[in-house]
């Protein structure tokens, strides 16, 4: 199981890599997308999902008077995990900032169709290093081409948690952390890019980071 959630997290990272090559490959049986067919128009696909073409174009991040494209990839169903519901999975004790410094968010968390970013990259100004955000075990170390070298961490309950951008990593696989035990360094005029699971959902990091008690 443990593996698998691993891959999941792998996968979300592959996902903002190849955005395109993976919504083409992606089945058309999905519930919670629709593919623009051709001939098709906002008020047409809106009448077949009983919805408004307002508010279809609202969960695309779009209005109604943009065009559409054929084979382009639409939302048709909030897949967003709410404020509340990571409130009732919340961890037991509060996430830090995986970052020692304050640091403005560069790129945030998107579940856009057209723009999806299943964590935050934050600017690289006060911090150099990186930290854990929770107790936990490194489950995964690797390099992937835009996100340098990146590492996992296993928490429990579910959590997961990705740190990539590092220049030098200074934990081991199978290695059990304390909160804010140091992971590595950031590399040179690059901030961390964070990421959070729980179970098999991507969660947006800002609301991972004001749960707890």
């Amino acid at each position: 199981m443990r593996n698998l959630l691993i891959q999941i997290c792998l996968l979300f990272l592959f996902l903002e890599i190849t955005p395109d090559r993976t919504f083409a490959k992606q089945k058309p049986t999905d519930r919670n997308t629709y593919r623009v067919q051709a001939g098709d128009s906002w008020w047409g696909i809106a009448k077949k999902l009983r919805t408004t073409p307002k508010e279809l174009a609202a969960i695309n991040g779009r209005t109604e008077k943009e065009a559409l494209y054929q084979n382009e990839l639409l939302r048709i169903g909030n897949t967003t995990v709410s404020k509340s519901e990571v409130k009732k999975i919340a961890p037991k004790s509060k996430p830090n900032s995986p970052l020692p410094g304050f640091e403005k968010i560069a790129k945030p968390y998107s579940e856009l169709t057209y723009d999806p970013h299943r964590g935050v990259r934050y600017s690289r100004e006060n911090s150099g290093w990186v930290r854990a955000a929770l107790p936990g075990k490194v489950v995964h170390i690797d390099y992937m081409d835009g996100y340098e070298n990146y590492i996992i961490l296993e928490h429990e309950n579910g959590w997961y948690s990705v740190y990539g951008n590092l220049e030098r990593v200074q934990v081991t696989e199978g290695q059990t952390l304390v909160a804010k035990e140091r992971l590595g360094t950031l590399i040179k005029d690059k901030g961390l890019y964070f990421q959070v699971n729980h179970n098999k959902s991507a969660i947006n990091p800002v609301l991972f980071l004001q749960q707890g008690s």
